[in-house]
């Protein structure tokens, strides 16, 4: 990927002055190179000359930034001149004598002493730089009367150049831009037979494709010019879609990409490398096919899980096409996906800009920026979700296409044999890091010692991640090219053994898994559930509970079977699923992790449950429920054991942990479990509450709070009432307290919003939870009891009486009412019903009654998801049942809808439509759990109130 986004560094022209004078001779070197390209003309030359030129400026202005400061305030350190920019009057001068200073001809030789490699590398850089561009303008020369067929006319003159922005490769080249009188070329320093195969493959699938799309609206590549080394490239113009049916056929055709790269083993296929064109996605770049991914060693956490993380490896997601989010420093939470990276949707990224620049207090900054847009999307504001079925459709036809009995694989991709392709073998990103440290002025001064840390780093890079370089020479290979300003570059050519390795790694896909994966990857695209699509209502018709029993029972053991169907099992006897999963960094497929909101505690749970009501009589048996669970809690332990656990809370972090082992104690009626919970508690005691940025119940430290007490309350122990009372005392050092009440900042929502899971109801109920309890004195339990109170006052002022509900006030939508568990009504109720029976309090119950009516005001006929769906809806009206609210419906009213709704429907997600989950708060683990308390006798733990 191009990397330099999120590189950043600083393109204001502070040190421009310095900056040019550095490359002046290099200037007059790259005029002397070009003077000799006689072909051109005048004009052109210096044309050449000024984007080479610029280009190298940019390129050493980026390198050098550092040192310039540091050299700015050594000069003001050694004049006498105080650090006052900051709280004085802006020191100018000595930001003035400094830029003179630097740009006097022979400053690096005035700073050899402190850094001896420093004029060597920028000579290198500008050495490179000069031959790039000398070597564009002898081909230009050499070529331009063959670049008619790519033009559309004759070539003419050379106005204007512009290099590629991104990383170079191979000394200094990068893909480059050239507009001449005759129309745009692309200019690729690289061998292009590989993308005249790829047209040609295409060419040959289109010719007998049933229901083909007219030429000039079928996936393509660019018209391409290959020489020897080098290429030359239509240019393709970006455009929007005129309309809905350009729209389909864009999305169809994406479909269609994915089938024929995932045939060609095709990766990196990221939003810079693809150009929207009208209905037409093109791929500008397809440097990088027939992958072969390398095995990971054993994870440690069981065979089930690296057979999953292996398969997910192999899928369409390695094309680069699919939304994945970045989980790095730079890039973490990014999408840079082909079909994905939309606009709105992505989280702001670091960029180190210079503050006070034009003064002696200058210095460096991170800046929090929006991620640069591509010209992968059809429409401005593009609405993959309406789209979705169209991408699988498209997949699903072209490799129908491809598997047909009579096509000979091998024969299609034997035209890529002899041609130079790409491997990625470590993040482009992790490249962009080590290069600016080996630029940083301490690497400058010692580059032996930055040089050996490199090299420990790229070594322990390799440690985890398979594939990369491990032997000496390669990675002093890959420091040399970082050295000289290039990111590392691995090119391999396609020979018969490569094309069948291909061909048996597509054959022997497991195609329902990719069409699932494509499915469940969709959903990546979107950072929250407040910007998936619209919820569409279809409520069950006739719902009724006659049968109920019986229903109840063969719906619960249907779905707990697909539940075991679904999952992936290793001969060790471990199991685990592959789900969309939530992460901090937003949506992505993942072998479970080990959280109760996605992960495999809270499925691990729900077999428990079900093995414990097949005993009880209340269930009907499944054969292999109870191996299922086994394998199931095997792999959980191994997660915990064995991953970083991400945050504190009480559905995704340690607290989540903490809960699940109470509730697996409860269940099981087993002591061990207990002490397994004990063990996760131990994790509340540090940095996960201490540094935590998201405060809520669901991933943040007030998660921590009601999980505590009951460990507390379990053992007998009050360290874990001392550890809750830690985390009261920093949610209220943190709560935003005015005349509308208490609420709390998170990343997502710096403002404070209302409701249970995210919100102030949800850390006022554990604040309330916290001071009926026994922790801390009784001074600050009445502060708990105050804020509490307080942030119920914030939930309150949201109340609308003409709409009978809270207004949901999250940033990214329009203003909604909700009537979810998350953020909706049956939050606010369930939390407020849990206190009013704690308290008698008859203002909370008050609160419930209200939300029990806004709940039924909207109905049922959402997903089937406790977070946010009809069970958590379920929920919270049946445990109303006797409160004195009106129009509820009896219980039975309320079972009907559920098992109507199921029976007509079928399990329906809260995220990408079909898309398989296992998970407990939006998945099949969370209707399997509901059915269970379905019966009357049943008394399972309540993951929405973590009682």
């Amino acid at each position: 990927m191009n990397a330099s986004a999120a590189d950043g560094g600083e393109r204001a022209e502070w040190f421009d002055g310095p900056v040019r004078g550095i490359a002046r001779p290099w200037r007059e070197d790259l005029a002397r190179r070009l003077a000799a390209v006689t072909a051109l003309h005048g004009e052109e030359r210096d044309v050449l000359l000024e984007a080479g030129h610029t280009a190298l400026l940019n390129s050493l202005h980026a390198k050098l930034t550092r040192l310039f400061l540091v050299e700015l305030h050594a000069l003001r350190m050694a004049q006498g001149v105080p650090d006052a920019g900051r709280s004085g009057a802006p020191d100018t001068a000595t930001w003035n004598a400094f830029v003179e200073q630097a740009g006097a001809e022979g400053y690096l030789d005035k700073l050899a002493g402190r850094y001896p490699s420093l004029g060597r590398r920028v000579a290198v850089v500008a050495r490179m730089s000069v031959a790039a561009t000398a070597a564009l303008a002898e081909r230009l020369a050499a070529d331009r009367d063959l670049l008619a067929p790519l033009l559309g006319a004759p070539a003419g003159r050379l106005g204007a150049v512009t290099f590629g922005a991104g990383d170079s490769h191979g000394g200094g080249l990068t893909v480059s831009r050239l507009d001449l009188t005759g129309g745009t070329v692309m200019y690729k320093p690289r061998p292009s037979e590989v993308d005249v195969a790829l047209g040609a493959l295409l060419e040959e699938l289109f010719a007998d494709f049933p229901e083909a799309p007219p030429r000039d609206e079928r996936i393509r590549v660019p018209r391409t010019l290959p020489r020897e080394g080098y290429g030359w490239a239509e240019f393709v113009e970006h455009r929007y879609c005129a309309d809905d049916t350009e729209l389909a056929a864009f999305y169809r055709n994406m479909g269609h990409w994915l089938a024929v790269l995932r045939f060609t083993g095709g990766t990196d296929m990221h939003a810079e490398n693809m150009i929207a064109a009208g209905p037409v996605p093109v791929i500008v770049d397809a440097e990088t096919l027939f992958d072969a991914p390398a095995p990971f060693p054993p994870s440690g956490r069981g065979e089930a899980v690296d057979l999953a993380a292996a398969a997910i490896r192999r899928t369409v997601l390695r094309t680069g096409l699919l939304p994945v989010r970045g989980t790095g420093f730079a890039l973490g939470g990014v999408d840079i996906s082909g079909v994905g990276a939309l606009p709105g949707q992505q989280p702001l990224i670091p960029n180190p800009v210079i503050a006070e620049g034009g003064t002696a207090a200058a210095r460096f900054e991170v800046d929090l920026v929006a991620m640069p847009t591509a010209g992968n999307h059809p429409s401005p504001t593009p609405v993959l979700s309406t789209y979705w079925d169209r991408i699988l459709a498209g997949f699903q036809e072209m490799t129908a296409h491809l598997r047909r009995d009579e096509v000979d694989p091998l024969r299609l991709l034997h035209r890529f044999e002899g041609a130079r392709v790409r491997r990625i073998r470590r993040p482009t990103q992790a490249y962009v890091d080590i290069g600016r440290m080996l630029w940083h002025p301490a690497s400058l001064h010692d580059e032996a010692t930055a040089v050996a840390r490199a090299r420990d780093i790229l070594r322990r890079n390799a440690e985890v991640l398979p594939g990369a370089p491990t032997d000496t020479g390669t990675i002093d290979g890959e420091i040399a090219d970082l050295l000289a300003g290039d990111v590392p570059l691995f090119a391999f050519t396609v020979d018969r053994t490569v094309v069948r390795n291909t061909v048996e790694d597509w054959r022997t896909a497991d195609f329902a898994l990719e069409e699932s994966v494509i499915q469940d990857a969709l959903v990546g695209a979107y950072l929250n559930e407040r910007s998936l699509p619209a919820r569409v209502r279809a409520a069950a018709e006739r719902p009724h509970a006659r049968d109920r029993e019986a229903r109840r029972r063969r719906l619960a053991a249907a779905m707990v079977r697909r539940l075991c169907d679904g999952a992936v099992r290793g001969a060790d006897g471990t199991v685990t699923w592959i789900s969309p999963v939530f992460t901090p960094a937003g949506w992505s497929i993942r072998v479970l992790p080990a959280d109760l909101y996605t992960g495999q505690g809270g499925v691990a749970l729900t077999l428990a449950e079900y093995v414990h009501e097949v005993r009880a009589g209340r269930a009907d048996e499944v054969p292999g429920v109870e191996e299922t669970f086994e394998g199931a809690l095997r792999v959980l332990i191994g997660t915990e054991d064995r991953t970083p656990t991400p945050s504190a809370g009480a559905f995704s972090g340690a607290a989540s942990q903490v809960w699940t082992w109470l509730a697996l104690h409860r269940v099981l009626d087993e002591p061990w479990p207990l002490a397994r919970a004990a063990q996760r508690a131990v994790l509340l005691e540090g940095r996960l509450v201490d540094d935590d940025v998201e405060v809520d119940l669901l991933n943040g430290a007030a998660g921590g709070i009601v999980p505590l007490i009951g460990l507390a309350e379990a053992t007998g122990q009050d360290r874990w009432l001392s550890v809750a009372a830690h985390i009261g005392r920093r949610l209220i050092r943190l709560a935003a307290v005015d005349s509308g009440g208490a609420r709390w900042t998170t990343r997502l929502n710096p403002e404070g919003i209302g409701g249970f899971a995210h919100g102030a109801t949800g850390i006022g109920w554990a604040l309330a939870r916290l001071a009926l309890s026994g922790a801390g004195t009784p001074a600050e339990r009445r502060a708990w009891r105050h804020i509490a109170e307080r942030a119920f006052d914030f939930q309150e002022s949201l109340w609308q009486p003409a709409a009978g509900n809270w207004l949901d006030i999250r940033d990214g939508a329009e203003e909604d009412f909700f009537t979810s568990w998350c953020h909706g009504s049956a939050g606010v109720g369930i939390g407020m019903l849990d206190l009013h029976r704690r308290t008698g309090e008859p203002a909370h119950l008050d609160m419930a009654r209200r939300a029990a009516r806004a709940c039924a005001a909207e109905g049922f006929g959402w997903s089937h998801t406790l977070c946010h769906g009809d069970l958590g809806l379920w929920r919270f009206l049946t445990s109303m049942s006797g409160e004195g609210a009106d129009g509820l419906g009896t219980l039975d009213d309320l079972d009907g809808e559920i098992l109507t709704g199921l029976e007509q429907r079928g399990p329906v997600g809260g995220l990408a439509r079909e898309a398989f989950s296992p998970s407990l708060m939006s998945g099949l683990s969370g209707v399997v759990h509901t059915l269970l308390c379905m019966h009357r006798s049943a008394s399972l733990p309540d993951p929405l109130l973590l009682d």
